[in-house]
């Protein structure tokens, strides 16, 4: 009985421990982006992360979100047609 406890705590143990190591391994950026003269919200202002695939565009209210960003220092670029 003894046995079966001491292997199911360390099986437990092992997955918890697993899951605090991909806890935290990717961020977020999120904003909005409005018209500096006006303060109205641009709408489809397209947002990217410099060298990287990752973006994303402005909803109706001017905001964005780009998500699963691997941690690190980035440069924000929007650009607007």
């Amino acid at each position: 009985m003894m046995r079966i406890r001491s292997i199911l705590f360390f099986s437990v143990a092992v997955i918890l421990g697993c899951s605090i190591l991909f806890a935290g391994s990717t961020g977020k950026v999120a904003g909005n982006i409005k018209d500096k003269t006006t303060g109205e919200p641009l709408i489809g202002t397209n947002v990217i992360l410099e060298g990287t695939t990752l973006g994303g565009s402005t909803d109706i209210n001017g905001h964005y979100t780009i998500i699963n960003i691997p941690p690190g220092t980035y440069t924000v670029i929007a650009s607007m047609v």
